[in-house]
């Protein structure tokens, strides 16, 4: 652990200032929805600025560990030994349906609820640096992936085809949206980054990949988590492998049997191993400590039962700001300026695509089961994109 005489994390700890301030900075999220929707075809009415596209929905488990990092031990979802259903979702990363061999982030979605009824939420992506330094330059990304959204090149093929050549034209546009924000010097800097985390897609047989949250705080301490698969089966996907070959892979991987991940916690340390200022630097973790398990179960995707969990998936809303920070429950913001101006624009978000009410599925995390009210709303929300033509997951379900 860190040396005394090594720098300490201090959390931010925001006033009414502090967050009308930072509201004011992601406001833009709304009109990013609106963006997205007029310039991309198969968007039909306004969804998610980010994580857009589902590639799998389920239930999910949590069974925590017996033994725990102190900070840990007791507060919120860490009782030791504690199990929890709750619903899981994986995902493409912009704000927009793209081909799934397209370079882009993957992204994890765990939500649980807590014994006290408190529900927590663990939002993670398969790189383990944060896009942007700051919530300003991510507004800025999201603007510019919005304004780039459904770019074609003239007389090529469109959603559906296995395309390199739209997924150029809808680079260059980025880079020139980037540049109109940033200017070219921080445009070329952040692009360059975000190539770098998201090409790893392009080389993915699996969506089975390690995911990581961003800084959390628990306990007085923070860290981070991190989903690791109990099997590294990520490969060099076949040539042309398919439009949608991570959805096909993850139906035929979770029909077959439980997909199992190992959940860890990494501890801060000091601000040369473990950076909470540069969040485009990557975390060490050689000192990660083992605190549960993850498991989506197995399940038949084309059975009825796993249709509802995979609407409720993309119907609900999930928030990096639901989360349990100390045992009494008593700090109520995230402790760094990113995971406050997240907390904000996901409700944002979820206020301007209407995400289905938590009071629809409060129940599905005490009972483990979808009932027939909650059955009916389901079907009817996702009865209506299908009419209008909206594209949130693939079309074979």
């Amino acid at each position: 652990m860190a040396d005394k005489d090594v720098e300490t994390w201090i959390p931010f700890r925001p006033d009414a200032d502090d967050l009308k301030r930072i509201g004011d900075e992601v406001a833009a999220v709304s009109d990013i929805q609106k963006t997205l929707v007029a310039r991309h075809e198969d968007l039909r009415c306004p969804d998610r600025v980010a994580h857009q596209y589902q590639i799998a929905g389920s239930k999910v488990v949590l069974v925590v560990d017996e033994s725990l990092p102190a900070p840990l031990h007791g507060v919120g979802l860490f009782e030791p030994r504690a199990e929890h259903v709750g619903v899981g979702r994986i995902s493409t990363g912009v704000g927009s349906p793209h081909l799934e061999t397209n370079p882009d982030f993957l992204g994890a979605m765990l939500a649980f609820q807590t014994k006290d009824r408190q529900r927590v939420d663990i939002l993670a992506i398969n790189d383990a640096a944060a896009p942007t330094d700051s919530h300003r330059d991510f507004i800025d990304v999201l603007h510019a992936t919005g304004e780039s959204a459904g770019a074609e090149l003239p007389l090529v093929g469109r959603w559906g085809e296995y395309d390199v050549f739209n997924i150029v034209a809808e680079q260059k546009e980025l880079a020139e949206a980037l540049k109109n924000r940033m200017g070219w010097i921080k445009a070329g800097k952040t692009l360059a980054h975000l190539t770098k985390q998201s090409i790893r897609t392009v080389f993915s047989s699996t969506a089975y990949q390690t995911y990581w949250t961003g800084i959390e705080e628990i306990g007085g301490a923070a860290g981070k988590l991190t989903l690791v698969p109990t099997r590294d089966e990520n490969a060099k996907p076949e040539f042309r492998p398919g439009e949608r070959h991570l959805t096909e892979e993850w139906r035929r991987r979770q029909k077959e049997g439980d997909v199992e991940f190992l959940l860890y916690w990494i501890a801060y340390l000091d601000e040369a191993r473990t950076p909470t200022k540069t969040l485009t630097d990557r975390w060490e973790e050689g000192h990660k400590e083992r605190v549960g398990v993850v498991r989506f179960p197995r399940t038949d995707p084309d059975s009825g039962e796993a249709r509802l969990w995979a609407i409720l998936a993309s119907e609900m809303g999930a928030n990096p700001g639901n989360w349990v920070h100390d045992e009494a429950n008593s700090i109520k913001e995230p402790a760094t300026e990113f995971g406050v101006a997240r907390k904000i624009a996901y409700r944002k978000s979820q206020e301007g695509r209407g995400a289905l009410e938590p009071r629809w599925y409060e129940s599905v995390f005490e009972t483990g089961e979808i009932g027939p009210e909650l059955a009916r709303e389901l079907k009817r929300r996702r009865e209506e994109k299908d009419v209008a033509g909206h594209t949130s997951w693939s079309p074979s379900r």
